[in-house]
């Protein structure tokens, strides 16, 4: 397969605390699936801890980091938890984010920010967010937080944005967060189009595959009961925008101006087993994608310290000539879900494919 062009891997920007950090009770088991954005002239990075210890109490929750060139980070602490450490005395039975609040994509809107994290009801023994994955939501008035998840909210506790599809269907056994996009139709049509889509993961059961969907709605708050067949959820189209046999997960998406071309930034599954490559697709339609319009972006060969694992992609622009793109990865060949670092590769503008 191809490969993107201008691609610099420049290794690891952001570790696990070791025994004694303060931050090392929340992500000393691991950092991983980074999701940057910016305010104030800053970088900010929501990433997901794992808390130490290997264990099905060892949850993993979102934290926070703050830069101002991409290179050194300041942690600045935990701002979402599992609802097993806010409401112990619950159950995986009402609060969807039982056992994991992670991998948190954040939209600004009217002077607000609304996070869509993945909530895992259920975990490994060692403590790995296990399906089924929804997606869910919290607010705040700053990328920095503090963040009010829905699901503390009183009556809200079983809210989700949007159900998983109906068994037999392309994602009945995950639907979790990706990026949030304004409708660039929505302008020229607001009767027929909705104005805001988000490029979500999905994964069905038996021998699962992963694709991208698109979720859509006029309401950023849109949430409901998961148990209801019908509430006030975002509306997901019926079949993903790449097939299924692609086998990938996780969206950032980078529109360049000067090309016309938005590119999607995801993982690939090695065989059905972890993450091994960060790979991207483009399209001039956001809602018409084609399976050989892609290339690798980072694998083992291209990436300097990671030869096994190499997981969840985004991207944000650094400059006119540089677009950045954060991942985590397993330092040296290993490829479990722990012990994770995250590293930070630069793609030179404009973007292209080899040998166009």
């Amino acid at each position: 397969m191809r490969y993107l062009n201008g691609v610099k891997d420049l290794g690891v920007v952001l570790s696990p605390d070791g025994p004694g950090g303060a931050l090392y009770p929340w992500d000393g088991g691991g950092v991983r699936e980074a999701v940057c954005d910016t305010e104030g002239g800053m970088y900010y990075l929501s990433y997901d801890g794992a808390m130490p210890g290997a264990s099905r109490e060892s949850y993993w929750n979102a934290c926070e980091a703050r830069s101002a060139d991409l290179l050194q980070w300041e942690k600045l602490g935990v701002t979402m938890k599992a609802s097993a450490l806010t409401h112990p005395e619950s159950s995986e039975r009402v609060y969807k984010d039982f056992r994991s609040a992670s991998s948190p994509w954040s939209f600004r809107e009217g002077g607000k920010w609304y996070r869509y994290y993945l909530g895992a009801d259920h975990c490994s023994p060692e403590g790995v967010p296990a399906f089924q994955y929804s997606t869910m939501l919290a607010a705040a008035d700053s990328v920095a937080g503090p963040w009010r998840k829905r699901c503390d909210e009183p009556g809200c506790e079983k809210h989700i944005c949007f159900p998983m599809g109906v068994p037999g269907t392309w994602d009945d056994a995950t639907a979790s967060p990706g990026q949030v996009l304004r409708n660039p139709k929505y302008e020229a049509d607001p009767a027929h189009e909705k104005k805001y889509l988000m490029f979500y993961s999905g994964s069905c059961t038996g021998v699962t595959k992963r694709s991208i969907g698109i979720a859509r709605t006029d309401d950023l708050e849109a949430a409901d009961d998961f148990d209801r067949t019908a509430g006030n959820f975002w509306q997901k189209d019926p079949r993903p925008i790449l097939p299924p046999e692609e086998d990938i997960e996780n969206t950032s998406v980078f529109y360049e101006e000067s090309s016309g071309w938005y590119w999607l930034f995801t993982n690939h599954i090695y065989r059905n087993s972890y993450t091994d490559a960060v790979w991207v697709y483009r399209t001039r339609d956001l809602e018409k994608w084609d399976a050989s319009e892609k290339a690798v972006v980072l694998d083992a060969s291209v990436c300097a310290w990671a030869k096994g694992a190499i997981g969840m992609p985004t991207v944000v622009r650094k400059d006119a000539d540089t677009l950045a793109m954060l991942y985590d990865a397993v330092p040296g060949g290993g490829t479990g879900h722990l012990n994770r670092s995250i590293g930070l590769a630069e793609i030179a503008l404009p973007l292209s494919f080899a040998r166009e």
